[in-house]
């Protein structure tokens, strides 16, 4: 790996950033509130020097009170752990002593629906409930349901949102003996067209699950009417698994009519050619102004011309010193809030002006790509000369990783505290600073782009000596690659035994941010590859056909 670094450059640049700003109180005090502060504080909370006291006047300046801060907190012994309310450890009998409210508190709904499947618990359960009757009503409705013969009967009479929040509060295990069962079509269909958003989330989970077998089995003999884009399509999904393609078709048009982004409705249009072959749906995604995954696709296909704008250089960009330390969050904060806050469109250009520098064209279509109302699609690779980059596909996956992480942008911090260009989580930053060789570093050293990109190439290259497919390292960057070993033995995807792989698998996906992203990813680095290609020029020529059938051999 580290024949890929410029070691003697990336031994300057830690050399010049190991003085950095000794984080203090009013060093704290003196910065803007925001995800960037939180990060610092949760640094300080951390040294040794930190006094109790001193960590106490911080917390006071969180703005997020994450749980890697009240950890800090705890171990500097600055915050206290309040014991559990006693009423949850009483049992039924202990709790028929009580008032009421210690019964609300002591009554979980998961309790009650274990205790509800015993015989011989029910009699004290209904003593409970009236107790409850004129102080929780609410409460005192669940128990009802949860002390019914028929729960889904009267989850029918009570409304859907009910069902959800009693779903919602189940164990896993309890969930599964709540609905993976034969359920009656006509059940479902009056309880999914009342279209609630809790319920819809809860649906779209339940077909992205392994189990649920059953309930996934009535579902698609339900025909639903009313519901909103990403449930229509997940439908959708689970018609097509039970080969029902012609209300898995149906459910997609009906995806695509409520979609509220090109997004949504450019991946309804795509499994509509999937599941129909008609390549009537490739013509229609061809014409669209956003390169997502499925207008790249068609355009591959059909041999077209994209209609969306892709930008990868801009004018007029000097080789001057920016007017603001880029390796600055707060410096970073406060400009970006500063130029949003201009009105004046005229005005709003005159401030972008000294943002034309080689350092500063991350942060210039920062903005740009606000002032064009996201008409034009920004596709740059600043700072690229600090590796010596083997290969196109290699630079082109850094680049779309980049790309999705930050924008390219320097100095950012998540909630979850991964820092800089490539987004490294702090637990990573000292081994791959002994992998690489780079020397003493700290998690600030992340804000330079320079040594970020190559603390993530490296990483990459990590991932795909395992990973092989730049979509399965993509969904490792993201989730992890515990993560993604677990979800490929367990789940089984990316397999030729089942219809429409591997865009089914890459669907199933359990996680949103993980799903979302390897299809993000992937269509920068079509489009990287591109770029890349022509500037060295090279011919290109994407078969995305064969690169996407290569994840099932690829898949471990």
């Amino acid at each position: 790996m580290r024949s890929i670094v410029k070691i003697a450059l990336l031994a300057s640049m830690f050399a010049g950033t190991l003085l950095a700003q000794e984080i203090t109180l009013d060093f704290l005090k003196s910065k803007p509130k925001g995800i960037a502060r939180d990060f610092y504080i949760w640094m300080f909370l951390q040294e040794k020097s930190t006094t109790a006291e001193e960590a106490q006047e911080a917390y006071t300046l969180v703005n997020s009170k994450s749980a890697r801060i009240q950890a800090a907190m705890i171990q500097k012994k600055a915050l206290t752990t309040t014991r559990g309310n006693v009423c949850h450890r009483l049992s039924l009998k202990e709790l028929a002593l009580e008032n009421s409210k210690c019964i609300a508190t002591g009554l979980t709904i998961s309790r009650i629906f274990n205790h509800a499947k015993n015989f011989s618990d029910r009699e004290l359960l209904s003593f409970l409930q009236q107790k409850i009757a004129s102080t929780n009503p609410k409460l005192y409705t669940f128990m009802d349901i949860l002390l019914s013969q028929d729960m889904l009967k009267e989850f029918v009479k009570t409304g859907v949102a009910t069902l959800a929040t009693i779903y919602n509060a189940l164990t896993y295990k309890q969930r599964l003996q709540l609905l993976d069962h034969a359920i009656d079509p006509k059940t479902l269909v009056y309880l999914v067209n009342q279209n609630d958003p809790v319920f819809n989330d809860i649906l779209r989970r339940i077909v992205r699950d392994a189990r649920f077998l059953h309930f996934k089995k009535s579902l698609a003999r339900a025909r639903i009417t009313h519901s909103d884009s990403k449930t229509f399509f997940i439908l959708g999904l689970n018609a097509a698994m039970h080969d029902g393609l012609s209300l898995a078709l149906e459910y997609f048009k009906r995806s695509a009519q409520e979609a509220d982004s090109s997004f949504l409705k450019n991946r309804a249009l795509f499994w509509q050619y999937l599941v129909s072959h008609n390549k009537t749906y490739l013509h229609t995604l061809s014409q669209s102004t956003s390169p997502d995954l499925f207008s790249i696709y068609a355009n591959l296909n059909l041999g077209t011309t994209p209609k969306y704008k892709i930008v990868s250089t801009l004018e007029g960009i000097t080789h001057k010193n920016p007017n603001f330390d880029i390796e600055d969050p707060f410096e970073w904060q406060i400009l970006r809030d500063k130029i949003l806050a201009i009105q004046d469109k005229n005005a709003f250009l005159k401030a972008l002006e000294p943002l034309k520098t080689t350092q500063t064209t991350p942060h210039l279509a920062y903005f740009l790509d606000r002032y064009y109302n996201r008409q034009r699609n920004y596709f740059l690779a600043p700072y690229e000369g600090v590796i010596s980059w083997k290969s196109v596909p290699e630079k082109a996956l850094a680049y779309a990783v980049a790309r999705q992480e930050s924008l390219l942008l320097p100095a950012l911090v998540s909630r979850s505290y991964a820092l800089g260009l490539m987004q490294i989580m702090p637990f990573n930053v000292a081994p791959f600073a002994r992998q690489i060789g780079a020397g003493p570093t700290k998690l600030t050293d992340m804000f330079n782009p320079k040594i970020a990109l190559v603390f993530g190439n490296y990483y990459l290259n990590y991932l795909k000596e395992e990973f092989k497919h730049p979509l399965f390292v993509a969904y490792s960057y993201n989730g992890g690659p515990k993560f993604f070993r677990h979800l490929l033995k367990e789940r089984h995807f990316f397999t030729r035994q089942r219809k429409f792989e591997p865009w089914l698998s890459m669907e199933l996906i359990p996680y949103s941010e993980t799903r979302l992203y390897g299809q993000k990813v992937m269509a920068n680095y079509i489009i990287y590859q591109k770029l890349f290609a022509r500037e060295q020029g090279e011919p290109h020529h994407f078969d995305i056909n064969a690169f996407f059938d290569a994840t099932l051999k690829d898949a471990p």
